[in-house]
């Protein structure tokens, strides 16, 4: 009788292929700053080069890019392989719009965030890259054509239906059985710690960027009442008033689009890895338990075969041997997939940490400079 916990006492890594040759991407893509919109409709310019070369120029609606992804997981087999996430779309609408601004800026803030379009061509970018940069998805036919042809391919409306909805619960109940294998248990339960960890870390950098924009908003209304507090220049003191008064303002104004820019380098050079990370270890889990659902497959067809009449012994093999076989290249995929995307989020997520903590010393010496010099010009009034 087979146990929860192994598969016929065996171990899919017997069958571990040796590691293939890097793959190369066959496009280059870039999404330039030229975003047009039109209500609802957002299209996005990309760049296709290939070899150094420029062979496309497109137009794509975010629309586009679900309909890629939705495409590009579903026209080949994809058990083992950690699909790249699809970056959040953003605000658009203006109900939508004035919500995040109020989460942004605060409920009473009547401040409306303007469109932010160069985030999520950088985004998409990155989606683009991570697709054809990897082995599998790379050479998708799917993505091939979105990247190659003029016209964006038709694309249908893609719902869950009841029935697959019921299947993706029953197959969540699955991911408490053991794993037969150390390797992807280990895997699981770091991804179980590091899910919840991650989710608290963007929570806290994003009320970080937050405050520096409600900061930003002080600062602008600051430099608005400064502006009213001139005084006539029929008297000297006023006039030394208002000589200092202008040197604090343009300070303060100055602080205040330090602050703004700021907050925007930090969300794209930190907050975007972040999230985009703790999105692709969602990904990474999502391929963990569909692993985990072949597993459980392949024992039950061992415990069906031990049991089997027979009369269905036959049937019973065969089932046993295509789980066995679906099980073991998931295994396979999945163990080369999980090694590279750790190999890829530490270099990543290291490389955007080192970048965060040099910036935030070129910006506290670019405050501590305009503060030393406005107080160097009010001194040398005074004298």
């Amino acid at each position: 009788m087979l146990e929860e916990g192994s598969v016929s006492g065996m171990s899919s890594g017997a069958s571990t292929p040796e590691p293939e040759a890097p793959f190369t991407p066959k496009f280059v893509v870039r999404l330039s700053d030229h975003v047009t919109k039109d209500g609802d409709c957002v299209k996005f310019t990309l760049q296709v080069s290939q070899n150094g070369h420029t062979v496309q120029v497109l137009e794509r609606e975010y629309e586009d890019f679900e309909y890629l992804e939705h495409c590009v997981t579903t026209s080949q087999p994809s058990h083992g392989l950690i699909i790249p996430p699809m970056p959040q779309r953003s605000a658009i609408d203006p109900y939508n719009a004035e919500i995040q601004s109020k989460r942004l800026m605060g409920k009473g803030s009547k401040t409306l965030i303007p469109d932010e379009f160069h985030k999520d061509c950088l985004q998409l970018q990155k989606y683009l890259e991570l697709l054809l940069s990897h082995p599998v998805l790379g050479k998708s036919q799917k993505l091939h054509d979105f990247l190659t042809v003029k016209e964006a391919p038709p694309r249908t409306k893609v719902k869950k239906g009841l029935i697959s909805r019921l299947s993706d619960s029953l197959d969540a109940r699955k991911a408490s059985y053991p794993d037969c294998e150390e390797f992807f248990q280990k895997e699981r339960d770091w991804v179980a710690k590091y899910q919840p960890a991650a989710a608290n870390a963007n929570d806290a950098f994003s009320k970080i960027i937050c405050a520096q924009l409600r900061i930003s908003h002080q600062l602008e209304q600051m430099v608005t009442a400064l502006k009213l507090s001139s005084l006539p220049n029929d008297q000297v003191h006023y006039m030394q008033f208002n000589n200092m008064n202008m040197i604090f303002l343009d300070c303060i104004d100055t602080l205040k689009s330090q602050t703004e820019e700021k907050a925007d380098k930090e969300d794209l050079m930190f907050g975007a890895v972040q999230t985009l990370w703790h999105r692709y270890v969602q990904a990474e889990n999502a391929m963990l338990l569909d692993r985990t659902c072949l597993m459980v497959d392949y024992q039950a067809c061992n415990r069906a075969l031990d049991k089997a009449k027979p009369n269905r012994k036959e049937a019973a093999e065969r089932a046993k041997k295509e789980a066995e076989q679906a099980f073991e290249e998931c295994s396979d995929a999945a163990r080369q997939e999980i090694k590279e995307f750790q190999r890829k989020r530490v270099e990543e997520l290291q490389r955007s940490i080192d970048q965060y903590a040099a910036y935030q010393l070129t910006c506290s010496r670019a405050t501590l400079n305009t503060l030393t010099q406005a107080l160097s010009q009010i001194k040398a009034i005074n004298l």
